[in-house]
């Protein structure tokens, strides 16, 4: 398998991706020069405390007022023998230093954490706890024990998580990392002193080095690079974790866009559709609410062979792989439902929901399935720390509004015959319609309006004209009463 990370930057963001055998994994856009939230530290003030919440509004510099929940923390380490805090001893213009752990989402601000962590590639270290946790993909047993034996002899004082990168580390690479993140909060603490209330006081990068950070394994075969600036940011930050590391950086010069070469380009525009199609005919749909994401399965074209429970579990376990893909590649955190097609056998549902569970396992984000109930469905949830990749890559439609659909032809007909109506109840004698060229075509071969022209309006006039720059939507309609009109030359007469 050839497994690859792909970055550009035009038009002031960046583009970052990782792919496996020309197969989008991850997918994500940035702007340059935005402030990156999530993982940065901040000397925030205290604006507002809401007992009844347990939390308190924090200034921290950006457009809206972030939140801390008391024992926030901890909602990643349930664990852990420690007491959740129920109340925070804060006051408005107390001054605190904390972290972003999710982006602002909608009408909520940034979500903060007073407990510090600074992550490498191959550890993060906490300097508030004193424990050791190793990644739960890494499974071997004796691995786990050798690694928690190798941190426990760093002797720094915090705690450390152990990443999946580090499976196969050497005791000196963890040390030099250990010693980097512990010298990176000591910087935090001298800068916290004389910062400015508000001020950020630690920042993670920009995407490209977090995602050479947090994705990169052995298992990367090469990191191509189309800017040749943020080519020597990446090179740079290489450099710092290893000479194999630095090895794989490649700046891409070919002329063609670098993921039309690679042939990701379609890829990336299948991310703007609800529907994935499935390589055995069969497909997906996507659609996203204001509270969850549901996932439909449909089996579309394909047929299977005799049996339809067999051909139904074919595609079920083909869509469960596909969806565990889709909400990583489009960054679809919250509650997930998915609707698989309905299966008789008890131990193909079971079956499913495993490779669902397997697939997930994949995800950098936590992914929690709960099963499937007694409908078929099955819901999982996904931690999200940042925005979509896909909201800036599209924008609302002025149009539709959010809705995702246009008032039919029909329905156009019907607000025109109202709006005729209206100029005719003025005392117009006639009236001059501007439409889009398509309703136009639709009223003249359907003789759409044919039936009031001949009984209600026998003596009035209808004059229509039709425009190709005209939304499918827009229409005006005015009455006139001049013996003499002056009309396009393209403009039709109703009868």
């Amino acid at each position: 398998m050839s497994k690859n990370i792909y970055v550009d930057s035009y038009c002031g963001s960046i583009i970052a991706a990782l792919a496996e055998d020309q197969k989008l994994l991850e997918y994500h856009i940035e702007k340059r020069n935005s402030k990156v939230i999530v993982g940065s530290i901040y000397k925030g003030v205290v604006k507002n405390v809401l007992d009844g919440m347990q939390a308190a509004f924090v200034d921290i510099g950006i457009d809206k007022n972030a939140y801390l929940y008391a024992g926030d923390i901890l909602n990643d380490h349930k664990d852990l023998p420690l007491e959740i805090p129920t109340t925070l001893s804060l006051q408005p213009g107390d001054e605190i230093m904390v972290q972003a752990i999710k982006d602002p989402f909608g009408t909520k601000g940034a979500r903060l954490s007073s407990y510090l962590s600074f992550a490498g590639r191959l550890l993060v270290y906490m300097p508030n706890f004193n424990l050791i946790g190793i990644s739960r993909k890494i499974t071997d047993e004796k691995n786990r024990e050798r690694l928690t034996a190798l941190i426990e002899n760093l002797h720094v004082e915090g705690g450390f998580v152990v990443r999946t990168a580090a499976e196969f580390a050497k005791q000196e690479d963890l040390i030099e990392e250990a010693k980097y993140l512990f010298g990176l909060y000591r910087e935090v603490l001298k800068k916290y002193e004389t910062a400015s209330a508000g001020e950020m006081i630690y920042s993670e990068g920009n995407l490209a080095v977090r995602m050479l950070r947090d994705v990169y394994t052995s298992e990367i075969e090469h990191v191509y690079v189309a800017d040749r600036d943020l080519y020597q940011d990446v090179l740079e930050d290489a450099k710092k974790r290893g000479e194999e590391v630095a090895n794989k950086i490649c700046f891409y010069n070919n002329g063609i866009d670098m993921f039309e070469y690679f042939k990701l380009d379609k890829e990336v525009d299948n991310l703007l559709r609800n529907r994935v199609e499935l390589s055995n005919g069969a497909y997906l749909v996507i659609d996203k609410t204001e509270a969850l994401t549901a996932i439909d399965v449909n089996t579309g074209s394909y047929t299977g062979g005799t049996s339809l429970e067999l051909t139904v579990y074919e595609t079920n376990l083909l869509a469960a792989k596909e969806i565990a893909r889709q909400v990583r590649l489009r960054n679809i955190g919250g509650i997930v439902i998915v609707d698989f097609i309905n299966m008789e056998s008890e131990d193909h549902r079971n079956a499913v929901v495993e490779c669902l569970d397997e697939a997930l396992k994949l995800d950098r984000a936590k992914c929690n399935v709960l099963g499937m109930n007694e409908l078929g469905l099955v819901e999982f949830t996904r931690k999200k720390k940042r925005k979509e990749s896909m909201s800036l890559m599209v924008k609302n439609c002025p149009y539709c509004k959010g809705d995702g659909v246009i008032f039919s032809n029909d329905y156009i007909v019907l607000k025109i015959r109202a709006a005729l109506l209206d100029v005719f109840a003025e005392g117009y004698n006639s009236a001059i319609v501007d439409l889009n060229v398509d309703i136009m075509s639709y009223i003249l071969q359907r003789g759409a309006l044919s039936k009031d022209v001949q009984k209600i309006w026998t003596n009035k006039r209808i004059y229509v004209i039709p425009h190709k720059t005209y939304h499918h939507e827009y229409f005006s309609v005015r009455g006139e009463n001049s013996s003499v009109i002056e009309l396009s030359d393209k403009a039709v007469i109703l009868y």
